[in-house]
């Protein structure tokens, strides 16, 4: 690897670890996993906001043009997060008795996990982008721009048709956000030419960040290393999820990712009053419609029921009733509009909605998408048993979920996300994509780590505890 492509990985990677590390300076269990994990992810969209930024005009040299602003802002989050960590206190972590055959389960279990990773690596160096979307939706902008040598927009056909200049390009999803495209650019400038592994590798780095940064803030919510590592295990072995680390390209892992640690940060915020998690999670919220446009939607339900969570007990079921009274209103008068970022004002009413950048969806009963969505959920081999489980544990371990507040505001989100999918898909023109098994699975996986998190935190045995504000001696050592 030359010079450039080093640059190109280490210094996103030292600027997100930096940049967690100032937002959390605790010092304590999984600690260094949530820096590994959140530090890889938030590292690779530092990389393309820099390049968006700083590397329009010359994409070819991508690296060069926005490595110094990415190393100025890795250099002043690590001063920031070294000031923190020398005042932050150490978490001891809890005594936990583990037998050695237990160990040698969890051993066996992460080999096989080690395993399906290096496959999908193996998918991702040996071919070039693979799947159709990956490379008619997504690395067609990715692809022009650093062929081209600087950045272009992508209009409708139809702008595209009265433009004589031949400066603008289109494309079936010219209106897509273009984060990920910036992400490519960026590695195939460290690459030195479009080569299709190597833009493609960062979804390899995504799933390891994925993995870590659960591992990490489940320990940081109390669940044991033991819990915590077969959330992990259960998370990583899903086999759609998998398959969008092989066959890279695809925004959704990203979505799920991003999603997954929004709620993770929210968690922390409302289980330990921690601020700074309440704005990593608001970062994290508004990524996701730079990610992919059903990242409005997201946005929009994590806005509501953080905002929900956050209204004192008496007045939220007065709230409730209201927003539903006008919405149901709204809908039956046909007069009902929702400003969604990267939508715009999404009109729904008894008979269609009206989504600006997409067209229209006519609202009507898919009995065929029925039976799409229970054989994606449950027949196939996408999900293993998940949505099998889902529900036994939930009604298991009712009473917890009852009794924590943050657990329910999760259930209720997930529940709303899931309530959305099935409108979706039921009683839209978007019924096609779950008869035939495509989009129906993609956008499902969106929830999947959220919902990982909810189940073993329900399977927990103890509630985190708030952290000690003691700043702690110098001479002690920090838990790993």
């Amino acid at each position: 690897m030359s010079a450039m492509g080093l640059v190109a990985w280490l210094l996103p990677l030292a600027a997100g670890t930096a940049l967690w590390l100032a937002l959390d300076p605790r010092r304590g269990p999984g600690w260094i996993a949530a820096a590994f994990g959140h530090g890889g992810v938030f590292g690779l969209l530092l990389a393309a906001a820099a390049t968006a930024v700083f590397a329009r005009a010359d994409t070819t040299h991508a690296v060069a043009r926005a490595a110094p602003a990415l190393a100025a802002f890795a250099l002043l989050a690590g001063l920031v997060a070294w000031r923190r960590r020398r005042r932050a206190p150490v978490e001891p972590a809890p005594a936990e008795k583990i037998h050695k055959w237990t160990m040698g389960l969890v051993a066996l279990a992460f080999a096989s996990l080690a395993a399906r990773g290096w496959l999908a690596l193996r998918e991702i160096v040996l071919r070039p982008t693979f799947p159709w979307d990956a490379w008619d939706a997504w690395a067609v902008k990715s692809k022009t721009w650093y062929l081209l040598g600087h950045y272009a927009p992508f209009v409708p056909m139809g702008e595209w048709l009265r433009d004589p200049s031949g400066a603008v390009y289109t494309g079936v999803a010219w209106s897509y956000p273009a984060t990920l495209g910036w992400v490519q650019v960026w590695f195939a400038a460290g690459a030195g030419g479009w080569i299709e592994p190597a833009v493609n590798l960062p979804w390899f780095l995504l799933w390891l960040g994925l993995l870590a940064g659960h591992y990490g803030q489940w320990r940081a919510l109390g669940l044991d290393c033991l819990r915590a590592g077969l959330g992990v295990y259960l998370l990583g072995s899903l086999p759609l999820l998998t398959v969008h680390v092989a066959l890279a390209g695809y925004a959704d892992l990203w979505v799920a990712t991003v999603f997954g640690f929004g709620v993770l940060a929210w968690l922390r915020y409302r289980w330990r009053g921690e601020r700074m998690q309440a704005l990593v999670a608001a970062a994290c919220a508004l990524t996701l419609p730079l990610l992919k446009l059903e990242g409005a939607v997201w946005l929009l339900l994590m806005a509501a029921v953080a905002g929900l969570g956050l209204l004192p007990r008496r007045s939220r079921h007065y709230v409730v009733a209201g927003v539903l009274a006008a919405l149901l209103l709204g809908f039956a008068l046909g007069k009902l509009v929702l400003p969604l970022v990267m939508l715009g004002w999404v009109r729904v009413g008894p008979h269609a909605i009206d989504v600006p950048v997409l067209g229209a969806l006519s609202i009507a009963w898919h009995p065929g998408a029925f039976a799409g969505t229970l054989a994606s959920l449950f027949a196939q081999p996408n999900w293993h048993l998940l949505w099998w489980l889902a529900p036994l544990v939930v009604a298991w371990r009712w009473r917890r979920l009852r009794a924590a507040a943050p657990l329910c505001q999760l259930a209720l989100l997930l529940a709303l996300g899931l309530a959305f999918l099935l409108f979706l898909f039921l009683f839209t023109d978007a019924a096609r994509w779950a008869e035939s098994y495509t989009a129906i699975n993609r956008l499902v996986m969106h929830l999947v780590p959220a919902l990982l998190t909810l189940l073993m935190l329900l399977l927990g045995d103890r509630s985190p505890a708030r952290p000690d504000t003691t700043p702690a001696p110098a001479a002690r050592s920090s838990p790993r």
